[in-house]
């Protein structure tokens, strides 16, 4: 089957007039670059602040690019802007904590018959951060613990709670005006608990359902306790959630002046769930879990197509992984399919596995190494989570063949819903280690042996350890979706290291990556807005806050030339609001030998 491919951006350049600020008419420029200040009213500079250049949809490159203020307070965007013209330049800042009062717009000639945007920002201390401030910030109001983590893992599988629609929604139950404001709150909560429930009943069997069968919304992918669900949030969010004061970071924000980073928009509709950065010229290839689509996006011109994953059922395009050859592996969301593309020929090939018992494999995640590629083990065999049937196994990708081992049963945890997930492989190739999402628990299997080895229980089983990663060290951290936290485990002595509150314990942290040249681990959030970089050997986190909310972020990667940081905003179904954008992050440290550039990188005019 011939990929298909549909263009959506074919605009390469657009001359914009630009209006001189202080000119009586019209005149032309053609601006090539930006930068400025970001000050307070004192006139002090803010550092650290998202300064954030959005777009003409019709330019080439990417959709919004955001810098970060020095310690100065001085910025600069990288590469040359046609959309930048000074009446309508959509330029704006964002920092914790404050408000944008003003900007000032001033054009300067460079000298060579170049101009040059200088804008001056004036922030003012803000005392509501509900613009700023991430969902999780509301979750501080659940004190307990256990309470908060259980509640994560009932509620923010496939979106943010309380993103911006749920903060709407409870403003509209207090507009009500209710004789019994806690019933009206009790009954609201509880529908909406339904509502959710059926989407995701619909989502997660959309792949399974037979023609006219009916969505059984019982059947629900997190939940089975809906009424105590409501029953919280009508507690926890009695009032309008319109603002929120004195949320901190809590701990060291790592963007500097260098920190850039270039989001790129997929047209709706779609599903975004991940992205990778492949081939040369590089591409991001982008999963839509909505259909059997990839998205490819060329980053220097933005140009936008759409490839076809060559399957006759629908398989979603879930998780995406790199192979050691700079190839693209998939697993669905749907069936057992696994999808490969050779990056130099273009050619797909697809296996819908069976095992020799009849099951079919529900396949998460490909077994990766440290260097977060996919590896095979001593016999060429490729290993996989298997979410359907709570297993490990593997399959052979020169015959299709394919077998899995279910998982022993978590001691006095068996009534939980078991779901393995997360997998790596240890340096060597002869063991695997999982993550099971629903019961608090992880473990490997010896690949040699068949046996497995544990399981090892967290004390909360509501933990919700999630995707894994591993180093050079075969030491694995695993993110605790569930309770905020990371855990270190040492698979060589099978003990665990440490396990390290996040800044923010509710910032559901979907996976981990290890890094291996700046021997960091970076763990993005689903809840928080941010990623979080931790020091193993400081035992330290660092923050880099992301230009907007509803930044429900799944894998990161890492590209092993240049360090930057390739990832996305997930939407589990292509109703759900929320950025539809794969993205690249240069954290702006110059530690990777090779420095990032856009290749090819057009000079708008």
């Amino acid at each position: 089957m011939q990929t298909q491919a549909i263009v959506f951006k074919g605009f390469s350049y657009l001359i914009l007039i630009l209006m001189g600020v202080f000119a009586p008419r019209l005149q032309v420029y053609a601006a090539t670059s930006i930068g400025g200040l970001v000050i307070d009213l004192n006139g002090n500079p803010v550092a650290q602040a998202q300064v954030i250049f959005d777009r003409d949809e019709a330019m080439a490159g990417a959709s919004v690019v955001t810098v970060f203020s020095g310690a100065d307070g001085r910025f600069s965007f990288p590469g040359v802007y046609g959309d930048a013209a000074a009446e309508s330049l959509s330029v704006s800042t964002r920092a914790l904590g404050f408000e944008q009062i003003d900007k000032v717009v001033r054009v300067k000639s460079t000298g060579s018959g170049n101009k040059t945007l200088d804008l001056t920002f004036i922030l003012g201390v803000a005392s509501n951060q509900a613009m700023v401030a991430p969902a999780s910030a509301w979750l501080e109001r659940i004190t307990d613990r256990q309470q908060k983590s259980k509640f994560v893992m009932d509620c923010i599988d496939c979106h943010q709670v309380p993103a911006s629609e749920v903060r709407n929604y409870a403003r509209s139950i207090a507009d009500l005006h209710a004789p019994d404001p806690a019933q009206a709150r009790s009954q609201s909560w509880n529908m909406i608990v339904k509502y959710m429930n059926y989407l995701s009943a619909w989502e997660f069997s959309r792949g399974r359902r037979g023609t006219g069968e009916k969505v059984n919304a019982d059947a629900v992918y997190s939940v089975n306790n809906g009424e105590q669900v409501a029953a919280l949030m009508t507690e926890v969010f009695e009032d309008r959630l319109d603002s929120i004061s004195g949320y901190q970071w809590d701990a060291p924000l790592i963007a500097t002046a260098d920190t850039v980073i270039w989001e790129y928009e997929v047209p709706h509709p779609n599903a975004i769930r991940e992205a990778l950065m492949l081939g040369d010229p590089a591409r991001l290839w982008i999963a839509d879990v909505s259909s059997n689509r990839m998205y490819t996006v060329d980053i220097a011109s933005g140009e936008q197509e759409a490839h076809e994953v060559p399957t006759d059922v629908l398989m979603s395009p879930h998780s995406l992984h790199r192979g050691q050859d700079g190839s693209l592996w998939v697993t669905p969301l749907f069936n057992s399919i696994v999808a490969h593309r050779d990056m130099q020929t273009g050619k797909w090939q697809t296996w819908r596995l069976r095992t020799p018992d009849g099951k079919n494999p529900g396949i998460h995640d490909l077994s990766f190494g440290y260097e977060h590629e996919l590896l095979t083990d001593a016999d060429g065999r490729i290993w996989f989570s298997d979410i359907g049937n709570n297993a490990v196994g593997y399959f052979d990708p020169k015959n299709g063949q394919s077998q899995v081992f279910p998982a022993p049963p978590s001691p006095g945890r068996e009534a939980q819903q078991a779901a393995m997930y997360g997998l790596i492989m240890n340096r060597d190739h002869s063991q695997v280690w999982y993550s099971q999402l629903r019961n608090g628990t992880f473990g490997g299997f010896d690949i040699q042996k068949q046996k497995y080895i544990g399981p090892f229980q967290l004390p909360d089983v509501n933990a919700g350890p999630r995707r894994i990663s591993i180093s050079d060290a075969d030491i694995m951290y695993i993110a605790l979706y569930g309770s905020g936290q990371l855990l270190e485990f040492d698979i060589k002595t099978q003990k665990i290291s440490g396990v390290y509150d996040l800044p923010d314990t509710g910032s559901a942290p979907y996976s981990v990556t290890w890094d291996p040249v700046r021997r960091v681990v970076w763990i993005p959030t689903a809840n928080g807005d941010v990623i979080y970089r931790f020091d193993p050997v400081l035992k330290q986190f660092g923050v880099l806050p992301l230009p907007r909310e509803q930044a429900f972020l799944r894998m990161v990667d890492i590209d092993p030339k240049t360090g930057v940081l390739i990832t996305s905003y997930a939407n589990i179904v292509d109703i759900v609001q929320g950025p539809r954008m794969a993205m690249i992050i240069d954290p702006g440290d110059g530690v990777y030998p090779e420095k990032f550039t856009l290749a090819k990188r057009s000079q708008d005019r």
